[in-house]
């Protein structure tokens, strides 16, 4: 079929499907999302728990599966869910991110049926769904298995990039050598993307987006495509120089934190200074006009896990303390929970079931009363991160106008110390653990002397 026909096609649909919830900024800035790497979170028979033995491949999750476990997302406190691209994928791309058809779904994960049913049934459930989409290249194929874009006038000349300081380099080669990468420029192409993803989100009832590879697509291919979807879109761009990854919100409204993330990780992991987090905040709030908006994370699919870096479960949990409750919306991926420690890609995709969706385990409910608190602050979405104190091993910051307030130290296991600081809240004013029994008075100016045991971080409500 020609790209002509398709895109009359696509238009049509566009145009007879229902309308999504279409939530935007506002709705989304106090949500937290669980990200979840479709093939690896639930088989459609959840009895089944043996761990996949090749997690280079298709490990056999599914929409059905993932929707029989909604509740164990929820109930870790996440109202969200990031799921992995649902389209048809070349052979091999259990993942997602290797289309050859972008108008039919991956028939490993389900039917449209099933991708409805899992859509419909986290909504019942006051969850909203992102779904990940790729503008940037197509899967390892040939052009002409491709669907629309089937002949070679649709992709760049052959080039695979290798300058990461040109521009041009990044946005018109290829990132790896066997991913054809689209012409994102071309005016054709831009409405056979805008039409599919407005039919797609209508079709399905999606809220949100979040965008592949975007420092690899021209700029201004994005306003017309996020206009196009009509939902919250969260834009990937690989980078952790606040200068460079935030002028991208300016044609997006909200991007991966990358800039934090890399700091995170040196701070909590390494052991680096926390004023390197307090400066990278600084940094990130010259460089974004909503840095609010920003998904923190940790852990993805793309790195490292956190405790592949570092196995103290204490420092994961001072890491997690600032990942899910300091400026931003949180992202939390598949797996942390259970303590995994997987390595580089593929091994840092590790199927859930092999953990029996526990729930009664000391990462997952640790995490349940993390998340209680932020629900308890009125969902911090605001941009109202508040330093508070920092020092060559711990860090304090406060939100919601004090009525949170957090310390964090690397020192992890075996550590112990008192620390004093001012909250900036009126004297007398209680706070209390929401991990466990210790509460606080304020003094004048609002201090406070917080004891540190075994390392572990503390999360106050007043």
């Amino acid at each position: 079929m020609r790209l002509s026909s398709l895109l009359k096609l696509a238009s049509a649909l566009a145009m007879t499907a229902p309308l999504a919830l279409a939530a935007d900024s506002e709705a989304w800035k106090t949500r937290s999302i669980y990200f979840v790497l479709t093939d690896r979170f639930a088989k459609t028979n959840t009895t089944d728990t043996v761990a996949c033995g090749n997690l280079g491949n298709y490990c056999g999750g599914t929409w059905k599966g993932m929707e029989q476990k909604l509740d164990y997302i929820k109930n870790l406190g996440f109202d969200a869910i990031w799921i992995t691209p649902i389209v048809e994928n070349t052979d091999g791309g259990y993942h997602g991110y290797w289309a050859k058809n972008i108008y039919n779904l991956n028939s490993n994960y389900g039917s449209a049926d099933d991708l409805k049913s899992l859509i419909n049934t986290a909504h019942a459930k006051g969850m909203y769904v992102m779904v990940d989409i790729v503008a940037n290249h197509m899967g390892r194929d040939t052009y002409e298995h491709f669907t629309p874009f089937n002949n070679a006038s649709y992709f760049h000349d052959y080039c695979v990039i290798s300058n990461y300081n040109d521009q041009d380099n990044v946005e018109y080669c290829r990132i790896t050598s066997d991913l054809p990468d689209i012409k994102t420029q071309d005016s054709g192409v831009r409405s056979a993307f805008q039409n599919w993803i407005k039919n797609l989100v209508g079709t399905y009832s999606i809220d949100g987006l979040r965008l592949d590879t975007v420092k690899h697509v021209e700029k201004d291919f994005w306003p017309g495509f996020t206009n196009a979807a009509g939902v919250f879109s969260v834009g990937e761009v690989f980078n952790g120089d606040p200068a460079y990854v935030g002028p991208y919100q300016n044609y997006m409204q909200s991007l991966v934190n990358f800039p934090m993330y890399y700091v995170i990780t040196d701070v909590y992991a390494r052991r680096a200074s926390p004023q390197t987090l307090v400066n990278q905040h600084n940094a990130v709030s010259s460089s974004f006009s909503r840095p609010e908006l920003l998904g923190t994370f940790l852990d993805n699919h793309d790195l490292v896990r956190f405790l592949n870096v570092n196995s103290d479960w204490t420092l994961l949990k001072n890491a997690l303390a600032y990942t899910l409750l300091a400026r931003g919306i949180p992202i939390l991926y598949g797996g942390t929970e259970q303590g995994y420690t997987g390595g580089n890609d593929p091994a840092n995709r590790e199927d859930m079931w092999r953990s029996g969706w526990a729930t009664n385990g000391d990462l997952y409910t640790w995490i349940q009363k993390a998340m209680a608190a932020k629900r308890a602050a009125w969902g911090l979405g605001d941009n109202d991160h508040s330093h508070l104190y920092v020092t060559s091993n711990a860090y304090a910051f406060s939100r919601a106008g004090g009525k949170l307030v957090v310390l964090t130290t690397n020192g992890g296991s075996g550590t112990r110390g008192t620390h004093c600081f001012n909250t900036n809240v009126a004297s007398g004013t209680v706070f209390k653990s929401v991990l466990g029994s210790a509460a606080y008075t304020a003094g004048s100016n609002g201090n406070i002397c917080v004891v540190v045991s075994n390392g572990q971080p503390e999360i106050l409500l007043s």
